[in-house]
Parts: structure tokens; C-alpha cells; sequence
């Protein structure tokens, strides 16, 4: 058999618990791992770097022994904390046995005496006959996910590792490689199924262990022969794997710890402003809610009607405040004495005796609206309600009652994103009132059941800690003001972090694809490898000009040839690249004048006039009434064009970025043409022609959102206003078919070219003649209204005879629009 030594199996398995604990050191949620989770990056960088040494000292055996040593101690380090940890606190038997047996043979192949003894076979021998012993004697001390998984074939595998703990024991002291290769294979089956195991359950250590113990087994099993480290094959090989892999890993894992960090400072805000605003709501609430209820009270009609029983009055009362307030689900009245004097009239008659409520005996012991504990009410319907004593003029005061369902509360919207998980809660005894995963009410709060009450005590605050399957979590948490109340935000960091984990995910594969490539180069390179590296040397220094020139030329059909090929291809890509990039800088460039040249043309004018205002000002000028309002004026135009380039841009923003929101109700589209129509012919003095307006008689109804309508209609009219003529008319007609609304806007303008007419609605694009015919804009406004047209499901085109013969602009809507997105 092929050698194998124990400190290749350590330094891979180090690498691959290194990469885990660095990358995704959040999947180390388990109770197991806890008291070491404060510092599991710190431990994942020592194996990284010890296993990265170790496998230095390996490749390069005429390096100093004391780096070899250093790399060892690196990886023992962390190995004997998280053995201490994992496997002699929890008691887990399996890695209380291996890691110590892994560490002892580590240790003794680094002596001259042990160094070209193979420790390998000895220590699986050891590995299988006390994995058979403990399955045997004690299966449950193995560790608790190992034990359910082997709970059906325990008595099998147990047997299985004896047996070939045995046979390769013999075959060792036979000297009988067939034996030897029998017993490593059945092994190699073993530990492969407990690598899967313990990869079911996101146990990563233990079946990484496993895996890189079972691909050990397949090398012993099947590779015949020893490669040789030698010759300009393993210089390449060994020289591209630290050249390629090592780094790749290294750079990744710094930029998984900056994004980890930059993610969990992002979820912390987040999270705070999540609760504030949660918080702010409830206060909001229930603030709303006991001035209601302290209204009522104090209403001397409604005093009067409490002392004499009227109940017809009370019942009208109580139905307007039920249907109307929007704050309470129920109301009723009890006498002095806790009995019903009105219930409900949603919930229906309701008699019997309720002085045992916290709610009555809190309104008699206090002036104030109290308001209750969660509690299930006499209708089944789990509610909080605000009371407050009646004002009897010496009688016994009646309690006016106001009830909040929970379930209307749980099926509001929250005001957080879903990610988060939100509960509200009564500290006063722990009970739900709202819970946005399960939409449980009245039960303890499952957040109580892994923090303790007393850290969420304070006005605010957040705090991680770990859920029950362990998971780790981010628990931001905030009283509610005047309440009893405390609301709760939960974000479960490992679906937060499922984006980075995909990109180390990456980072590692391209790291592995390029060790694999740098084996599979090494194995085929021949004699003239150094000219065709050269070759491509030469390349890689001609990219620094931007330009290859001319490509590199690939001889032969080997891999090196496939690589030249490649990377002519990818000079190409690199080229084309660079030239999409500065087109696009040069788009970016021209954006970015026409923009601050916009902002500052109404700016200019603004500080001019402001200046003016000043100085007039500080020489005591008293202006006339008729300038005062035309100078007022020019500002005002000017502030309105600042304000309407800002809007533009933030709607832009607002579409790109899918934000863009729609509020429909039903309106009449020919009140609003008019309306719009109005405004602009009075805003623009300086227009002779009147905008004609062609509308039907009656209203023309739809259900359309009327602020965007708005804006698409004065952005179709002023684009028109903007390139006609001043004594030019502006047509707008206004039509229907049997389900569709037609808007057209017609003027006799400066045009569009024929070639511009498909571009038209780009963002930031202006046809050729209107960037000559100066008459401002960033060319957003058209780009906005086809935006909100297709979001109400309709269309927008663009026609003209081409230019100084107008444009038209025409808009079909369905009356009965849709979000489109």
C-alpha cells in the first residue's frame, strides 16, 4: 500500500475546520460548541494557519524543522480546546477517543525515531476497535447525533469496525496487503456513512473528520503507487498550489469576516429600528385608546345614561363606538358591583359577575384608564381592554369597558420587514399578545424560554444569544411607553448570513477548482512548459496596456494550449470589457454634467435673487408691492424646477430599485385632465396658445392611482409645453373604449427623428434635436410615465413625422388596472 501519514489527514481536516470556522462560524450554534463560540473565528484561524504550515513543511521538506513544529502546535492548540470542549465536557466518547489518538501519532511522526514508520494503519487499527468497543458497550455515549442516527444498525456497524479492526491488525502483523486493503475499505464505507450522518445534521466538524478519514481509506485502497515529489511537474504543482489555493482561501476568508461584520452592524440597526418603530405604533395605540375611553367617561350624557340605566342609549353608544372608532373591538359596562349592565352589542348578550377581572378591580383602584392583562373574554376571543371608573355623582361608580381583539392585532401588518420574527408580550405575567410566526396569543412568550425576563427589563436594548435547536439569534427588544407592555424583534442570523455563506461557498470551490487544475497541469506539462509559459508571461504583461495586440499563440492541443486559448479569450472579454466600461463612464460622465448643469441653472438664479433680497434688505429698501410678488415669483419657479429634477431623480431611484409604489382607488380621470390642464396654463405665463382640452362629457371613471396619474399627465403636457413654441397650441384629448381609458397628447413642436422614436422612454436619454433645442431636463420624465403606465397594465407610445412636425404621445389604460410589475 501507498503511505499515507496521519499529519496529511490532520492538516486537511485542520483546512477544512478552519475554512468552516472562519467562513460560517454562525453554523456553531450548537449547545456543544456555545462555550466556545465567543471565540471560534480565533480557533479557525489557528487551524488555518497551522494546517497551512504543516502542509508548507510537507511540500517543502528542506525548509527549517522548527516550521514544521510551529505548524503543529498551531493545529494542536485549538484541536486540544475544542476536544475539551466538544467531547470531555458533553461527554462525546467517539471524539474523546480520536482526537487524542490524531494528536498522539502527529506528535510522534515528527521524531526522527517514527518518521519513516507509517502510523497510518496503526492508528485506524486503534480508531476501529474502540469505535466497535464503544458502540458495543455504551452506543449512547458516542455523541447524541451519532446515537439517533445509528439507533436501527448500532449492534451492525459496531460489529463491522471490530471486524475490521481485527482484520487489519492481522494483516499488519502477516503482512498481507489484500487483508490490509479489505479491512481500510469496509472502513472507508464506515466512516463515510458517518460523515453523512453528522452532514444531515450540520454537525460540520465531526463530518468533515469523517470525510477526509474516509478519503484516506479510498487513497490507501486504491491508489498502487507512491507519487514521487519531483522534477518541474511538482515544482508546479506545489508552486501554483501556494501561488493559487492558499491565497484565494485567505483573501476569502477576509473579506467572509468584514462582511460578516458589516451584515451583523447592518442587522443590529436594522433590528433597533425595527422595535422602535413596533413600539411606536403600540404607543401610539393604546395612547389613542385611553383618550377614547377617558372621553367616554367623562361625557355627561353617558354619566347621566350609566346612573339611570339607559340602555337604549348606552347600546347606540356603544354600537357607534364599535363600528366607527377603529380602536375598539367591543364595548361594555359593569356596575359597581362587577355585574353586566350593557355588553356588547357585537359580541352579544353577555350577564354574570366580573369583579374577579383584573380589568374591573384595576379601574376601581385607580382614576386612570387601566388597562388589563391578555386574558380570553367571555366570548372566547382573546382581547386586552382599557376601563376606567364612570363618575356616579355619589353612587357607586359604574366601569366603562373597551376591548382590542388580539386576533385583529395579530393580523395587521407589521411594520417590520418579514424577515423578522416579532412578539409582543405583558411582562406582567409573560403572556403573548401578538406573535408573527405561529400567530400564537396568551401563551408564555417562547422568547422567555432562552432569555431571561430580566434582560429584557430595560427601555431598550439588543442582545445574541441561542434558540433551542441552536440556532443563534439577534434579539432586539423595547418597552412600550405607559404600557405593561414589551416588544420583541428576532433575527435568525443564519438565513441573514445565507448570502455570504453561498459567496464563501464560492470563494472555496474556486479555490479547490484551482488546486485541481494546478494537479491535473502538473501531471501533463512537458519539456517546453517553461517557453509556452513564457509565451504566456509575455501576454500577461502586454494586459498591462490595456491591448493585447495580437493574441498568443497556442501550439500544440495540449492543456497548456487550451490555457493560451483561454486566455486569449479572455483578453478579448478583458478588452471588450474595458471598452463597455469606459463607454459606460463616458454615460456616467455626461450624466453627472447634465445633472449638476440642471441643478445649478435653477440655483444660480436662486442665490442671485436671494443676494439681491439681502442687500435690499440691509439698505432699508422698501420694494414695491408688484415687485416684491414678481421677484416672490421667480423663486418660486425656479424652486419648483429644483424640486421637480429632484423628484424626478428619486422616482428613478425609487422604479430601478422596485419601490415604486401605486395607491389605486376609483377617479375620475376627465376632472383630473382638467385639473392638470388648469394648473399648467396658469403656472407658464409665457405661453400665448391655450392647451385644448377634448373630454368627454361625463366623468370618466377607473381605478387608477391619481398622484401618479397626475404626474404622468403633467409630465406628457409641460414635455410638450417645453418644446413648442410658445403660440403653438397643446391638444389633450381624453377618451374611453368599452374597458380601456385613452389619453393623447398632441402639440406642434420641434419633433422627434425617426431614429430616436424606439429610445424615447430610456432613462436619461434625449433625442439629438431636443438636447440642441435647450429646454433643461435629465430625460426622466418620459422613462417615469412609462413606468407608471405599464404598472397600471397599460402602454405608452411615441409618434412623429420626424422633425419641426410635432409629437404625439398616446396612453391606454384598463379602468380596472392591476400592479403590474
Amino acid at each position: 500500500m501507498i503511505r499515507v501519514r496521519v499529519d496529511q489527514v490532520a492538516a486537511a481536516f485542520g483546512l477544512l475546520v478552519g475554512i468552516t470556522m472562519v467562513y460560517v462560524p454562525y453554523e456553531f450554534g450548537a449547545r456543544v460548541f456555545q462555550p466556545i463560540y465567543p471565540s471560534i473565528r480565533l480557533l479557525g484561524v489557528a487551524f488555518l494557519v497551522g494546517s497551512a504550515m504543516m502542509i508548507a513543511a510537507m511540500l517543502y521538506s528542506d525548509w527549517p524543522a522548527w516550521f514544521g513544529w510551529l505548524g503543529r502546535a498551531l493545529f494542536l492548540a485549538p484541536l486540544a480546546i475544542y476536544w475539551w470542549t466538544a467531547s470531555v465536557i458533553f461527554r462525546g466518547l467517539t471524539g474523546g477517543i480520536l482526537y487524542p489518538l490524531m494528536s498522539a501519532c502527529l506528535i510522534m511522526e515528527s521524531l526522527p525515531r517514527w518518521r519513516e514508520r507509517p502510523l497510518m494503519p496503526g492508528f485506524l487499527t486503534a480508531v476501529a476497535l474502540s469505535f466497535g468497543v464503544l458502540l458495543l458497550l455504551g452506543p449512547s455515549q458516542t455523541s447524541p447525533t451519532l446515537s439517533a442516527g445509528l439507533k436501527q444498525v448500532t449492534l451492525p456497524v459496531a460489529l463491522l469496525f471490530l471486524g475490521s479492526g481485527g482484520l487489519l491488525a492481522v494483516g499488519r502483523l502477516r503482512r498481507q496487503p489484500t487483508l490490509d486493503r479489505l479491512a481500510i475499505g469496509v472502513l472507508c464505507a464506515l466512516f463515510a456513512i458517518l460523515a453523512v450522518i453528522l452532514g444531515a445534521a450540520s454537525s460540520w466538524t465531526g463530518m468533515e473528520l469523517y470525510m477526509v478519514l474516509s478519503l484516506a481509506c479510498l487513497l490507501l485502497v486504491f491508489l498502487r503507487r507512491q507519487p514521487q515529489p519531483s522534477g518541474v511537474r511538482w515544482r508546479l504543482f506545489r508552486g501554483m498550489a501556494f501561488a493559487s489555493v492558499l491565497p484565494i482561501i485567505a483573501v476569502g476568508a477576509l473579506a467572509s469576516v468584514l462582511a460578516q461584520k458589516a451584515i451583523e452592524r447592518e442587522l443590529r440597526g436594522k433590528a433597533q429600528q425595527a422595535v422602535l418603530a413596533e413600539a411606536a405604533w403600540l404607543e401610539q395605540s393604546a395612547s389613542m385608546a385611553r383618550a377614547l375611553v377617558s372621553l367616554q367617561v367623562q361625557d355627561p350624557s353617558l354619566q347621566d345614561w350609566a346612573r339611570s340605566r339607559e340602555k337604549a342609549a348606552l347600546y347606540k353608544r356603544f354600537e357607534l363606538l364599535e363600528r366607527s372608532s377603529g380602536q375598539f373591538d367591543e364595548v361594555w359596562m359593569l356596575d359597581g358591583r362587577g355585574d353586566v349592565v350593557l355588553s356588547s352589542p357585537k359580541t352579544g348578550p353577555v350577564q354574570g359577575n366580573f369583579s374577579h377581572r383584573d380589568y374591573f378591580q384595576g379601574a376601581k383602584a385607580s382614576n386612570q384608564v387601566y388597562l388589563s392583562e391578555p386574558f380570553l373574554n367571555a366570548a372566547g376571543i382573546p382581547a386586552v381592554v382599557f376601563s376606567s371608573q364612570v363618575p356616579a355623582g355619589g353612587q357607586d361608580p359604574s366601569v366603562f369597558v373597551g376591548g382590542v381583539s388580539l386576533l385583529r392585532l395579530g393580523h395587521q401588518a407589521t411594520l417590520t420587514s418579514r424577515s423578522y420574527h416579532v412578539e409582543i408580550f405583558d411582562k406582567r405575567d409573560g403572556r403573548l399578545l401578538r406573535e408573527t410566526e405561529h400567530g400564537e396569543v396568551l401563551t408564555r412568550a417562547p422568547i422567555l424560554s432562552f432569555v431571561k425576563e430580566g434582560a429584557l427589563s430595560t427601555d431598550e436594548g439588543i442582545l445574541e444569544t441561542f434558540d433551542a435547536s441552536g440556532q443563534r439569534l439577534l434579539i432586539a427588544h423595547a418597552q412600550v411607553p405607559d404600557t405593561p407592555w414589551t416588544v420583541v424583534v428576532v433575527s435568525r442570523l443564519r438565513q441573514a448570513f445565507a448570502p455570504v455563506t453561498r459567496l464563501s461557498a464560492i470563494v472555496v470551490a474556486v479555490a479547490l477548482l484551482a488546486g485541481a487544475i494546478a494537479l491535473l497541469l502538473s501531471r501533463w506539462v512537458g519539456q517546453d512548459v517553461a517557453q509556452r509559459l513564457e509565451a504566456l508571461r509575455d501576454g500577461f504583461a502586454a494586459l498591462k496596456t490595456l491591448s493585447l495586440g495580437q493574441p498568443v499563440p497556442a501550439r500544440g492541443d495540449d492543456e497548456v494550449a487550451q490555457l493560451t486559448a483561454g486566455f486569449n479569450e479572455m483578453a478579448a472579454r478583458i478588452e471588450q470589457t474595458q471598452k463597455e466600461l469606459r463607454e459606460a463612464i463616458t454615460l456616467r460622465d455626461q450624466f453627472l454634467s447634465m445633472a449638476s448643469h440642471e441643478l445649478r441653472t435653477p440655483l444660480t438664479p436662486l442665490k442671485a435673487t436671494v443676494e439681491l433680497l439681502l442687500r435690499q434688505s440691509d439698505e432699508n429698501q422698501v420694494l414695491p408691492l408688484e415687485r416684491q410678488r414678481s421677484t416672490l415669483e421667480r423663486l418660486r419657479r425656479q424652486v419648483d424646477r429644483l424640486t421637480r429634477l429632484v423628484s424626478d431623480m428619486l422616482d428613478m431611484a425609487r422604479i430601478q430599485g422596485g419601490r415604486l409604489a401605486m395607491r389605486r382607488a376609483s377617479m375620475d380621470l376627465t376632472a383630473l385632465a382638467r385639473e392638470v390642464a388648469d394648473r399648467i396654463q396658469h403656472s407658464s405665463r409665457e405661453r400665448s396658445a391655450p392647451i385644448q382640452l377634448e373630454l368627454p362629457e361625463g366623468p370618466l371613471l377607473g381605478v387608477w392611482d391619481e398622484q401618479r396619474l397626475d404626474q404622468l399627465l403633467t409630465n406628457l403636457i409641460e414635455n410638450a409645453a417645453r418644446y413648442s413654441p410658445p403660440d403653438a397650441p397643446i391638444q389633450v384629448c381624453i377618451g374611453s373604449t368599452a374597458d380601456r381609458a385613452l389619453i393623447e397628447v398632441k402639440d406642434q413642436g420641434i419633433g422627434v427623428p425617426a431614429e430616436s422614436l424606439p429610445s424615447l422612454f430610456t432613462p436619461f436619454y434625449r433625442a439629438r434635436n431636443a438636447a440642441q433645442h435647450y429646454a433643461g431636463g435629465l430625460g426622466l420624465g418620459l422613462a417615469i410615465c412609462r413606468e407608471i403606465v405599464e404598472r397600471h397594465g397599460g402602454t405608452i407610445q411615441a409618434s412623429s413625422a420626424g422633425p419641426g412636425q410635432g409629437t404625439r404621445f398616446s396612453v391606454s389604460l384598463p379602468i380596472d388596472s392591476q400592479d403590474t410589475p
